[in-house]
């Protein structure tokens, strides 16, 4: 059977103000350790999927996102320096309690697999989150966050990211106009798998 692209996991918290559903998901998103566990979980699955054979020089990314805006998040665009998604990016991350959304990214050489993707915010910040998942070598991961609109416009310099993203360390934090966003890229479970969280906060009322 095909795997499914992109995966959905719980109901999304569409009560009470933004603010007030931020909270609400914040509170919920790792409860009793649910959502590391369905990150270990979607990792050994995708493992079992190949058999638990190695690829070869090439990897796969499991990212998994976590929305605690308040509101719905948009995709906006999308960078492969090194591998392509399996399917197609999610379209909307809804705010929720338990509302996970998988997917996975998939390496076609020896580097890896190293991709980027951007989501709006409140309509009033882009966050981009990116991996670096090499076969063999230390994996990376970097977030910033910039004005609406920038990471699709000519002032966007993909290669000035690069070199951030491979300069970053295993995790990193971005912070604008009252949102937070958080990444991590996990060591790899065996068979050029990884998992990768990438986490959406509202610090306050903005």
């Amino acid at each position: 059977m095909a795997a499914v692209a992109v995966h959905v996991f719980g109901t999304p918290i569409t009560q009470g103000t933004p603010t007030q559903r931020a909270e609400a998901a914040a509170k919920s998103q790792n409860a009793d350790d649910k959502l590391n566990e369905v990150l270990q979980a979607s990792l050994h699955s995708q493992k079992a999927e190949v058999g638990g054979v190695n690829l070869g020089p090439t990897s796969t990314t499991v990212v998994l996102l976590y929305n605690a805006t308040g509101d719905t998040m948009t995709y906006q665009t999308k960078h492969d320096w090194h591998g392509h998604v399996v399917g197609n990016y999610p379209i909307t991350i809804h705010n929720g309690q338990r509302a996970w959304v998988i997917f996975k990214h998939v390496g076609t050489d020896s580097k890896g697999s190293v991709g980027a993707v951007v989501y709006n915010i409140h309509n009033c910040t882009d966050s981009m989150i990116a991996w670096n998942n090499p076969p063999n070598s230390q994996k990376t991961a970097y977030c910033e966050m910039n004005e609406p609109g920038y990471y699709s416009s000519w002032a966007c310099d993909w290669k000035v990211i690069h070199n951030k993203l491979m300069n970053s360390g295993t995790t990193s934090k971005a912070s604008m106009k009252g949102f937070t966003t958080k990444v991590t890229i996990f060591p790899p479970v065996g068979c050029g798998i990884s998992g990768y969280k990438a986490e959406f906060i509202r610090n306050h009322k903005v």
